[in-house]
């Protein structure tokens, strides 16, 4: 009996084995099909991973169509700016703050947990961590542009009669560190470095018979110790190139979207990483953490367009694509997230090239806004929520 009972045993441990290892065989078959196969990763992430979702899958929070309202999405939480109040909903579209500003005409800028709010052409500025108001000031000329990076420092671009452009950098207790003035040129964009040592501005200088663009680096140090020596580089681009975009990313690259090309400055080289081909390339971005991001059109046949979403990372050259057979009209990025929009359908994706999920609306998106936690979809009378 005893003999019998072991040879069970072990007849039953066999078995079990065989199981598990069939289990483990098929998951990494499907695992690797889902990676190196289009149809197969679509059929999962639809059937089993359930990635695409309607407006009857998603919250929602009513707008009064009446009233400007502005939204910005940061961290967790979805903020409506408006009545000088802004307020703050959680994932599931539920109200959960009210926070009074004083300011009306808002513009935004997020980073991590921060929220920057500015009256635009305004003299108001304020600074939120999460639900908490942390500061506000206000400015002794109008506001063009506010920028905060992921420890809270706020840059804050104004205009007045003598000067085209002026730059304020406040840290993230509101206290002033300095102020640089500009007087015949425009600062298109501007970028605090994530260590808050150094900020990038992309300017236009118009003040000759061609408009010139330049990339200036500005020691944060030097500008309240040194004020002769704030700017430690120049970067003077062709005079036929318009700067659109600066970015500080993660590897402490600066990436500089011009009109025809994509730039990198890391240790005061630059060197350019993208040409870009107004006929193919429709749409670029660099609000990434290491990545740039830009879509390329195919056409696959007399009346149908593909659209190819390129995934760089900017310090690897490695590159991801993700594509899509409609047309995107936008795309959008934040940190680790982009959104590509082709009207009715929005592709959440990830940087890897992966699809995070799809959302479909039964009417055009003309507006979207989203962290690396939650996304609103922005209508005229209503807000569509979305977990991520």
């Amino acid at each position: 009996m005893r003999k019998i009972d072991i040879k069970k045993f072990n007849r039953k441990k066999i078995i079990i084995m065989a199981i598990i290892f069939i289990i483990i065989f098929l998951l990494i078959v499907l695992i690797s099909l889902y990676i190196a196969e289009k149809n197969v990763r679509g059929w999962v992430d639809v059937h089993i991973l359930q990635k695409n979702i309607t407006e009857s899958d998603a919250e929602m929070i009513s707008l009064n169509a009446d009233k400007s309202n502005q939204v910005c999405v940061y961290s967790k939480y979805i903020a409506i700016s408006n009545d000088k109040v802004v307020t703050l909903y959680n994932s599931y579209g539920e109200k959960i703050d009210s926070i009074n500003t004083d300011i009306n005409n808002a513009i935004y800028d997020s980073s991590d947990r921060y929220l920057a709010i500015a009256e635009k052409d305004g003299k108001k500025a304020c600074l939120l961590l999460e639900k908490t108001y942390l500061w506000g000031i206000n400015t002794d000329s109008d506001i063009l542009q506010i920028h905060v990076n992921k420890n809270g420092y706020v840059a804050i671009i104004t205009t007045d009669v003598t000067h085209k452009s002026i730059l304020t950098l406040y840290d993230s207790n509101g206290k002033k560190l300095f102020t640089s003035y500009f007087s015949s040129t425009r600062i298109i964009d501007a970028s605090i470095s994530n260590d808050n040592k150094f900020i990038a501005i992309g300017e236009l200088d118009s003040s000759g018979v061609t408009i010139k663009s330049n990339i200036k680096i500005i020691s944060v140090e030097n500008a309240q110790n040194d004020p002769d020596n704030t700017i430690i580089y120049t970067y003077n681009a062709d005079s036929e190139k318009l700067i659109t975009n600066v970015k500080y990313q993660d590897n402490n690259q600066i990436a500089c979207i011009y009109d025809d090309s994509v730039n990198i400055i890391e240790n005061e080289n630059n060197n350019e990483i993208l040409n870009i081909d107004k006929e193919k390339i429709i749409h670029i971005t660099n609000n990434l953490k290491n990545q740039i991001v830009y879509v390329e059109e195919q056409s696959e046949g007399l009346f149908q367009l593909s659209s190819n979403l390129h995934i760089v990372n900017t310090r690897s050259n490695q590159e991801n694509v993700f594509s899509i057979e409609e047309t995107i009209k936008k795309i959008y990025a934040n940190e680790t997230i982009i959104v590509a929009n082709t009207g009715t359908d929005l592709y959440f994706i990830s940087t890897n090239g992966w699809l995070i999920k799809k959302y479909t609306a039964s009417q055009e998106i003309t507006n979207v806004a989203f962290s690396e936690n939650v996304a609103a979809v922005i209508f005229k009378d209503k807000i569509e929520v979305i977990a991520l």
